[in-house]
């Protein structure tokens, strides 16, 4: 999902889960697939490289991408998470 959406709302999106999943992870260990689901079970994962360079150089050049690095600019004072 991260890759579809800016990449400010991405890093917010890392700062979220780096408190909210150890938050949860005890919890998570409860929960039963009736409620979280099972995942896919896909055969083949594989991605035709070219459309993904071509999908990754949209992503990159997508105006809202240019309005995130500029509003990122303006956020100094942002410390690394480790």
């Amino acid at each position: 999902m991260n890759v579809v959406i800016s990449d400010t709302a991405e890093y917010g999106n890392y700062l979220f889960s780096y408190a909210a999943v150890p938050l949860l992870a005890d919890f998570m260990t409860k929960v039963d697939t009736d409620i979280i689901g099972k995942g896919l079970s896909l055969k083949d994962l594989g991605v035709d490289n070219k459309e993904l360079v071509d999908v990754n150089d949209e992503i990159r050049n997508h105006p809202v991408e240019y309005i995130g690095e500029e509003l990122r600019s303006y956020m100094t004072a942002m410390k690394a998470i480790k």
